[in-house]
């Protein structure tokens, strides 16, 4: 059963990275960013046991992880959002143009691996020199399809930038006076996502023109009680640390989810296609997925499209970490092991060996992880495109 979700904040988010934080730890708090997926799939399986009245005996908590969750995304004006991604470079006159693998000498690049090429922009792209600008972070649905599909875009004011991350200092107070500890300072920070700046505003003017107001949106897919549960949730209850207060709620009217017409005749007419991670994935191998073998032929899980990697372009991998509530055999209830991962945005490219690629959009939204459990947890959501 697959139930779309809602979700308004009514507090700013805490969504905090795995450096030590707390008494006798480290008295300021570092943002992770945008909510990891682990942070959304642990909350939504609480709120799922809390409010079916389940125990959480460890038949309950094997039937929670198999919650599958995706997201969450932005929502703005009916749009869903997706990250900016990385193939993207702002150039100061042109506007947003499109690297890709370019075949420099024999090939070789600094990646631990033969075969791949260098993904940068064309001779003729680059003419002059320049420094990239800064783009949007959050792109609205319809134009990123137009991007994927190879159609150029510009920015207006329908995209969004990154939250500002919100910092707050605090103090211990003596229980006898009722005055400040010696020493005893703290900072945390946090997300405020009840609405994002809009690219290119007006730095002053009315709050409407600079802001667009935005909820978040999840898909959930539940079997059983956990999917009853689900399509019937209307619930407050904490996302992320600290214990700050989200509405979930299963949407009646959610923004579109599928493959856009655009992209899947795109994909078919070509054999050239990219992959464009909109969450952070989790490989086995690093970078690399783990469906793809020593000579970098593969098929995304759920796919039967052989494909050849040719290019790739991700930002430096990131550690996640987190503690788990869950008291499984094997599996106690502690400090949850830290991983790298590849970060949002990043865009492998490749070369369509066998098959369909317009069978690529099925996969649209579909997690590439390698682990399965990773996959339910929303870690390597993709979209697939063209170059």
């Amino acid at each position: 059963m697959m139930t779309m979700l809602e979700i308004t904040c009514r507090d700013p988010i805490v969504s905090r990275d795995g450096r030590p934080f707390g008494a006798g730890q480290g008295n300021r708090m570092r943002s992770a960013g945008w909510l990891l997926p682990s942070v959304v799939a642990g909350s939504l399986r609480s709120v799922i046991g809390k409010a079916a009245h389940r125990d959480f005996s460890i038949a309950t908590v094997r039937d929670l992880l198999q919650v599958a969750v995706a997201g969450v995304f932005p929502v703005a004006e009916g749009w869903l959002y997706l990250p900016a991604p990385q193939d993207c470079v702002v150039h100061p006159g042109k506007g947003p143009l499109r690297a890709t693998p370019q075949p420099i000498g024999n090939g070789a690049c600094d990646w631990p691996v033969e075969g791949l090429n260098p993904v940068m922009l064309s001779e003729q792209q680059a003419a002059d020199e320049f420094k990239p600008g800064e783009g949007p972070a959050w792109w609205p649905y319809d134009i990123y399809a137009k991007w994927l599909a190879g159609e150029d875009v510009e920015f207006d004011r329908r995209f969004l930038k990154e939250p500002q991350i919100e910092q707050r200092t605090h103090v211990k107070l003596e229980a006898e006076t009722g005055a400040a500890e010696e020493g005893n300072l703290f900072t945390t920070v946090a997300l405020p996502l009840t609405h994002l700046e809009r690219f290119g505003a007006p730095s002053e003017g009315a709050h409407a023109a600079r802001f667009s107001e935005i909820s978040l949106a999840a898909r959930v897919r539940a079997n059983r009680w956990c999917g009853k549960t689900v399509s019937d949730l209307d619930a407050l209850h904490p996302l992320g640390g600290e214990r700050r207060l989200v509405h979930w709620k299963a949407a009646t009217d959610a923004p579109v989810w599928n493959c856009p017409d655009t992209v899947h005749a795109a994909l078919a007419e070509t054999g050239r296609v990219r992959m464009v991670l909109v969450t952070p994935a989790i490989f086995r191998d690093g970078w690399k997925p783990g469906w793809l073998n020593g000579q970098l032929l593969g098929s995304p899980p759920g796919s039967n499209v052989t494909m050849k990697l040719v290019g790739v372009s991700i930002q430096r991998w990131r550690a996640v970490s987190g503690w788990s509530l869950a008291n499984l055999p094997g599996q106690p209830r502690g400090p949850k092991p830290v991983r790298r991962v590849v970060a949002a945005s990043g865009v492998y490219f490749f070369e369509v060996v066998d098959g369909k690629g317009s069978d690529l959009g099925d996969q649209w939204l579909e997690p590439v992880s390698d682990d399965a459990q990773a996959r339910r947890d929303g870690f390597g959501l993709a979209v697939w495109g063209t170059w």
